[in-house]
């Protein structure tokens, strides 16, 4: 009975699904809709630095997270290692902004 059910909704999902791709195959652009306004823009190359930068520290939060939650249970060698991965990042980090890969030009 179940499984009759999700054969309708997934037959029912497809038939939408080819729906949507035969409006998209029937849209005709035109002339204005083609052009490339910004195209020729100077790109600005600190964006990706500092998503690097963001995501570095973002995964540095996704580790200390559990660490944090066990932290009673753990035991000092675990507080040294933790201040060993704080301290890569944060050399990391100012290696980056002695380097000026923090300058927005």
């Amino acid at each position: 009975m179940l499984l009759n059910l999700y054969s309708v909704i997934a037959l029912a999902a497809l038939f939408i699904f080819g729906l949507a791709l035969l409006a998209a195959a029937a849209w005709r652009p035109n002339v204005k809709k083609l052009s490339q306004l910004g195209a020729w823009k100077q790109y600005r190359f600190g964006f990706p630095t500092y998503a690097l930068i963001f995501l570095a520290f973002d995964m540095e939060m996704i580790f200390m997270y559990p660490w944090a939650v066990v932290f009673r249970g753990i035991g000092l060698e675990a507080f040294l290692d933790m201040l060993v991965f704080i301290a890569i990042l944060l050399s990391g980090l100012f290696y980056a902004w002695r380097m000026g890969g923090l300058e927005w030009e």
